[in-house]
Order: C-alpha cells, then sequence, then structure tokens
C-alpha cells in the first residue's frame, strides 16, 4: 500500500512494503527478517549482488530485489543500511548515506518513513533529516550486528529506536515491533547514537585490557585462557572478554573513532583505540624477531609463516579493518622468504598480494616442510584445527 500524498499525519499502513537499500551483511539480515513480515524491497546500486542475492532467495515470494531506482517509489518504510567508514582525521565519512538518502528522497512519497541503520557519530541523524523532517517521518534504529555469529543473529537482539517527531517514533516502533520481539524506544537519535557508540567502544576498551592481562599472564608463564575462564565463574562484577589480534570489522573499531571525534576528552578509550591499533603490527614484529633468532646461524634466511584466518571473526568474509591483514602486511614488510595464508571463506582473488594456500596443501607434511611458523589469527570455519596437533607445539602461535 503506498502512502497517500497528503499533509496530514501518515496513520501506520496496513499492510506496509519495507525497503532496505544497500544490501551489504547488514542490510541482507534486515532484508531476511522483514520479509518474512510485510512485501518487502531490497535495492543495491550493484548488479552484481542483486544477481547474488536473486539466486539466494528465489523462493521469497514476498521479496523484491532491483538496482533500478524507480522501483523505490513503490515502498512506504526505507531503511538505509549504508557503510560509514573514518576519515584520516577519524570523522564519519557518511558521503555514501548522504547519497543512499538524495535516492530515497527522489523516489520516496510524501510521509514515508526513513530509517537510518548505519554507524554514525552524535547529531548524524538530525543533520541529515532536518531538511526533509517536514516532508517525511524519519529517524534512526542503532546498529547491533554480530557478523561472527553463525547464523548472524537477527530479531533475538533488542533493537533501540528513535524518531525526530512522535509521530516519526510511533511509526518505526510500529514498524519494527513487528519483526523484532524487544524493540526500545529512547527519547532523541542523540541518545541512539550514543548508545550505540557506547556500547561499541565498551567492547574495544574492555579487549585492549584483556590483550595487557594476557600479554602479562603469558610473560609469567600462565595460561590466560585458563585465568579468564577461572574469572568467569565470578556471578557478579564481571564479563568475559577473550584475547585476540586486535579489533576488526565496520562497527567496533568504527564506532570507537567516531565517539573520539565527537567528544575528545576520552582518555581510557584513546588509549584502548591506539593499543587495538597497534596490537596486529606489534605482534607481527614479535613474531619476525622470534623467528629470526632461532633461525640465526641456519640456511633460512628470512621467515616462512602460514597464516590461519584472515577475517576479524569466524564465519566472516568481509575485507572492512582485519587486523590479520595489518598483521601480514608488517610481516612482508619485515621481509619473509614466504608469506601465505589459509582461509576458506575468502576467496582466491579477495587478497591479491599475499599467496593463498591451497586446500590441498593444509595437511601435516606441507605444513612441516614448508613453514618455520603457523600463526592462528582466528578460529575459522572450514578449517580442520585438529590437523596442527600433528604440529610441533613450538610452531603454532595461537592469536586468537
Amino acid at each position: 500500500m503506498i502512502p497517500p500524498r497528503t499533509k496530514e499525519p501518515l496513520i501506520f499502513p496496513s499492510h506496509p512494503l519495507s525497503n532496505t537499500v544497500r544490501l551489504g551483511v547488514v542490510g541482507e539480515s534486515f532484508l531476511r527478517e522483514f520479509s518474512q513480515a510485510y512485501a518487502t524491497i531490497g535495492f543495491d546500486i550493484s548488479e552484481k549482488r542483486i544477481e547474488e542475492l536473486r539466486a539466494k532467495y528465489r523462493d521469497h515470494a514476498a521479496l523484491k530485489l532491483t538496482s533500478n531506482e524507480v522501483d523505490l517509489r513503490r515502498a512506504t518504510h526505507y531503511l538505509l543500511a549504508v557503510p560509514t567508514f573514518p576519515r584520516t582525521d577519524y570523522s564519519a565519512d557518511i558521503s555514501h548515506l548522504k547519497s543512499a538518502l538524495s535516492t530515497v528522497v527522489r523516489r520516496a512519497s510524501p510521509d514515508s518513513t526513513i530509517v537510518i541503520e548505519s554507524n554514525v557519530s552524535v547529531g548524524t541523524t538530525r543533520a541529515l533529516f532536518d531538511p526533509v523532517g517536514h516532508i517525511f517521518h524519519t529517524g534512526i534504529s542503532a546498529e547491533r550486528f554480530d557478523p561472527g555469529q553463525n547464523p548472524p543473529a537477527g530479531t533475538d537482539v533488542p533493537k533501540l529506536v528513535s524518531g525526530l517527531t512522535p509521530q516519526a517514533q510511533s511509526n518505526i516502533l510500529a514498524l519494527y515491533s513487528t519483526v523484532f520481539p524487544t524493540v526500545l524506544s529512547v527519547s532523541s537519535p542523540e541518545i541512539a547514537e550514543m548508545t550505540m557508540l557506547f556500547e561499541n567502544s565498551y567492547q574495544m576498551v574492555n579487549i585492549a585490557y584483556v590483550n595487557e592481562v594476557s600479554d602479562a599472564c603469558r610473560n609469567l608463564g600462565l595460561d590466560p585462557r585458563e585465568v579468564i575462564d577461572a574469572a568467569s565463574t565470578k556471578p557478579f562484577g564481571f564479563h568475559a572478554f577473550h584475547p585476540s589480534l586486535g579489533i576488526g570489522g565496520h562497527c567496533v573499531p568504527v564506532n570507537a573513532v567516531y565517539l573520539l571525534a565527537t567528544y575528545e576528552n576520552l582518555p581510557v578509550l584513546t588509549q584502548s583505540t591506539k593499543s587495538m591499533r597497534n596490537r596486529p603490527r606489534q605482534l607481527a614484529r614479535e613474531l619476525h624477531g622470534h623467528i629470526m633468532s632461532v633461525n640465526l646461524g641456519s640456511s633460512v634466511l628470512q621467515p616462512r609463516i602460514l597464516i590461519i584466518g584472515m577475517s576479524f571473526e569466524s564465519g566472516g568474509c568481509t575485507l572492512s579493518y582485519l587486523p590479520a591483514v595489518d598483521f601480514a602486511s608488517e610481516l612482508e614488510q619485515l621481509g619473509c622468504e614466504r608469506l601465505v595464508y589459509y582461509d576458506p571463506s575468502f576467496s582466491d582473488s579477495a587478497l591479491l598480494w599475499i599467496e593463498k594456500l591451497a586446500d590441498e596443501a593444509f595437511n601435516p607434511i606441507e605444513v612441516v616442510t614448508s613453514f618455520d611458523v603457523v600463526a592462528v589469527c582466528t578460529r575459522q570455519q572450514g578449517v580442520d584445527y585438529g590437523m596442527l596437533g600433528n604440529l610441533p607445539s613450538e610452531m603454532v602461535w595461537y592469536y586468537d
């Protein structure tokens, strides 16, 4: 049902037609969930991406996939799931979001509802929508998405929404409440934006601290995972985080810098962000130095290293902010006789600057004879980690 072109407040349609703009990992998840409740249009400027999704969702009768923006005029509600990335000064680059909004505004009927589903700094929603707020009902739904969960969590995650006006708030709440069992409506878009930045930066700070404790444990000859598991038995005042090579993806590392761009006087977050940004290269230097000292006097002049898992989370294949790529890049700059990665979730063309190990070469004999060290950066799906038990223990370094 297309909403009438009227100046009166929109009454929530009995048969809304939702539209998701930009069908990346997050956009696809909304496409999947909303199409179970509403007739849904999925729009992306990439025809290749549209063809991929058509093949995947060919049996979803309520779903239309298109790269033709003319089809957008049929929708009543628009979800803008567009990536945003930090600039060199760490401010948010919202050019893609502005472009998506411009496309929707050209095609949407007056009184349609438009919702941002992207990572943004505090104040962005109001600034973007103010010029069109008298025409459309606008607001934000704070993005909460864990790509490492398989399958990625959909409606199980409580939704946080807000609108620029009471009518917008009502429209957005009604739309999401049909799909998500738990929807929290907050008083302003700024509260939603700040909450999103805060909860993701909370992860950044805690993982940075756990990494420090993990390094301390290893230097003291202790198993950090046993320490974390023991601490997890405390029923209050503790939430378990685990050490890692670094923070990746388009959410946690991005949200931390957006929060710092919004308000600079956050010294704990500043130090945590710096620590996490430097960690992959720092660990690469430590590994390279160790191998060189062990190989001192041998015929091997430069290390031969196999990296397992290039994604930042198990099950992921996104190329956004990958700590393992920084790790590998530093090793390449330091010098390696051979630098190879193994990750079945990545296509052969995903990372052209580094050799990818063939599946048939991932066996004890090939690995022992071809490499000095195996660096496990992520526990990736499709990898036989039991095989690593057949290698000398000193050969395998775990960063996950």
